[in-house]
């Protein structure tokens, strides 16, 4: 196993340098995130729409929240 396979958006090519990739446990520590606030979310609302609904939603506000 090579270095970059920690990294999201890893390729063949062997380098030191991972700008722009993300480690692979932020990714999956991320998706749990989101996955329980999109749960919590539908709870909340009665689960009165889909599961993508309440998830694009939370992927929205979290985008928004990185950005300020």
């Amino acid at each position: 196993m090579k270095k970059n396979d920690f990294f999201v958006g890893h390729n063949d090519k062997d380098t030191d340098q991972v700008a722009g990739r993300l480690p692979v446990a932020y990714q999956l520590e991320l998706h749990r995130i989101i996955e329980l606030e999109a749960y919590f979310r539908a709870e909340k609302d009665g689960f009165r729409r889909g599961p993508l609904d309440y998830w694009l939603a939370v992927e929205k506000d979290a985008s928004i929240e990185a950005k300020a």
